[in-house]
């Protein structure tokens, strides 16, 4: 895993030293080694930060060069050593043992049309100097990130934004909507950032750009497949489902140092682990996070698991969380995101990196087995206005469905009419929650509509945003099986009464598990990672951070309208705008 970062410029020559600054920015993704690029005509300039897990040596050293093609790569491609073969059948010769050599001369065989062979996670830029152009691409799901800009005949990309800020030709300026959309959202949506000029690329798609006019064009390579296949017999989908996740697993933990694994005491993490260490052999050492005195605390759980698998576990236990260590956060997380669980997973990734480059997780697993309450068929109907139910459409119940679900302190456009002050105010989106129409299908069922959101939106700009950022701060690698591609379009094929059973969370794990782990594992309530509420309900701390708070100064917010939050005791909200101050000192 890694970090990249790269410029074109129309009008002025790359200087060596502004690449520098920007690769530092990134050491952290990257701690092993550090490579920079300039091209022939001295107008494009590449970097490379290395976390090294595949060849170690040398000759895995990036940027790297094949005859007239450069490559800076972040991620993992699973099925490398397949590609690998093939390639050398038509001609290619490898001088190393990674896969960013294996994607170099895919490139150079089959274009673009090498994505769609890919397996894995990944963000990466090819400079073809014959062809003066940049091609960059990211992976199906958005596991890895990507971030460009194009300002003043200039243009940039980076794995984070602080890797495009860094540049000192760029100009840094707010985007006003933005605060508008991380309120109602919890995250920046729909592709854009905190910053004007500076885009996500979107999970799925590549772009190309002239390196001498700048001229540049997206294009999407995969998107999941719509269609249902109809099943007869349930034990085969069992097998299957088996056979797909066991190969995923079998594929994430290829590398050349030793893979660890988040465990939660959830089905999720519970059956990386129990397969990891029962179906594979292979010496787990599994990583969990607690807290004291806390009795839903979920290490408890995590211990049953490695007590009956025969798992190494390591666990951190808390006595609370530590906010001092929001300014850290707000810093590796570039634009703000306000889940609750930003702190454990940055704690528990600190703990993991002490003892290993990489970890497997079981992000995915609920947004593809209708794991989520609010994928519940009986969650559809909690509007108990008959009216509503009959006449609204499809689409409109739907989006009001997602959006009660996923806001966790509801800020639409009426409240943020009453929290936002001048600019922000006037530049908020006629619809915070616009961008949930692009992405409805009435074709497909709701739940299937609801599946389709979270792979775009919470997973895509929220969770794998989460895990990626607390990760690479503590320079740890974290891999997810669950989002291997071929299994989520079989699983999203699939009739949802297939993994969709009333009482019963997620029946197609539950069946692989059974018999293999205790019964207090496959019957426990699901459980977000979190800590005890009482930390988010600290009112005084919200009181003293935000009434005289940077937000508030600098007119972002309305001083009353804190008032009255504080008044209500709405800490879902005041939490939004804690994460948001703390973002505004750091970066503002």
């Amino acid at each position: 895993m890694c970090g990249i970062s790269g410029k074109i410029s129309k009008n002025n020559i790359i200087q060596r030293n502004e690449l520098e600054k920007s690769a530092f920015s990134l050491q952290h993704r990257g701690p092993d080694d550090q490579g920079i690029y300039i091209s022939n005509d001295k107008h494009v300039g590449l970097t490379h930060r290395r976390l090294s897990l595949i060849d170690l040596s040398q000759t895995g050293h990036q940027p790297m060069t094949i005859q007239h093609l450069t490559i800076v790569y972040n991620g993992e491609i699973y099925n490398f050593r397949k590609l690998k073969s093939e390639l050398e059948c038509l001609g290619a010769h490898f001088k190393s043992n990674s896969d960013t050599e294996v994607i170099l001369w895919g490139y150079y065989y089959w274009k673009e049309k090498v994505l769609d062979r890919l397996k894995g996670m990944f963000s990466f830029a090819i400079l073809d100097e014959n062809e003066s152009k940049l091609f960059l691409a990211r992976d199906r799901f958005g596991i890895k990130p990507l971030f460009y800009a194009f300002q003043n005949n200039t243009f940039y990309f980076g794995s984070e934004i602080k890797a495009i800020l860094s540049f000192e030709s760029f100009h840094k300026k707010i985007e006003p909507s933005s605060i508008s959309l991380f309120l109602a959202n919890r995250y920046i949506s729909d592709n854009q950032s905190m910053w004007q000029d500076v885009f996500k690329l979107p999970a799925g798609q590549y772009m190309y750009i002239d390196t001498q006019t700048l001229i540049h064009h997206q294009s999407t390579y995969w998107e999941l497949p719509d269609k249902t296949l109809p099943i007869s017999d349930t034990k085969e989908v069992q097998e299957k489902f088996e056979n797909l996740l066991l190969n995923s697993l079998k594929e994430h933990l290829v590398s050349d140092v030793p893979i660890g694994a988040f465990l939660s005491g959830g089905l999720d993490s519970s059956t990386t682990v129990m397969l990891m260490q029962k179906e594979l052999q292979y010496d787990t050492k599994a990583f969990s996070i607690g807290f004291n005195g806390w009795k839903e605390s979920e290490h408890q759980y995590a211990q049953m698991v490695a007590d009956h698998t025969g798992a190494k576990l390591k666990t951190l236990l808390l006595e609370k969380i530590d906010f001092e260590v929001m300014p850290k956060l707000m810093y590796h997380y570039d634009d703000p995101i306000a889940d609750i669980s930003i702190l454990p997973t940055y704690f528990v990734s600190q703990m993991a990196s002490q003892d290993v480059k990489a970890v497997v997780s079981g992000e995915g697993a609920d947004e593809f087995l209708g794991g989520y309450w609010w994928h519940k068929p009986e969650s559809f109907h909690q509007n108990k206005n008959l009216f509503h139910r009959i006449f609204s459409t499809s689409k409109k119940s739907i989006k009001q469905h997602y959006i009660q679900a996923n806001s966790m302190g509801l800020f639409d456009n009426h409240e943020l009419s009453q929290c936002l002050n001048g600019k922000y105010l006037s530049s908020m989106p006629k619809d915070v929650f616009g961008h949930i129409d692009k992405l409805l299908h009435p074709q497909l069922s709701k739940l299937k509509q609801i599946q389709l959101l979270d792979m775009h939106r919470f997973m895509g700009e929220l969770v794998l945003v989460k895990v990626d950022r607390a990760s690479m701060a503590n320079s740890l690698e974290v891999r997810v099986p669950f989002l291997d591609h071929e299994l989520v379009e079989w699983l999203f094929s699939l009739p949802e009464e297939i993994y969709m059973k009333k009482g019963i969370q997620k029946p197609l794990l539950q069946n692989l598990l059974n018999n293999r782990l205790p019964d207090k594992i496959l019957k426990r309530p699901k459980q977000g990672f979190v800590g005890p509420d009482i930390f988010y309900k600290d009112f005084e701390l919200y009181k003293r951070e935000l009434l005289d708070g940077r937000i508030v100064k600098d007119g972002v917010i309305r001083k009353e309208y804190v008032q009255q939050l504080l008044k209500a005791k709405e800490h879902w909200k005041l939490w939004k705008l804690f994460v948001l101050e703390h973002w505004w000192r750091v970066w503002v």
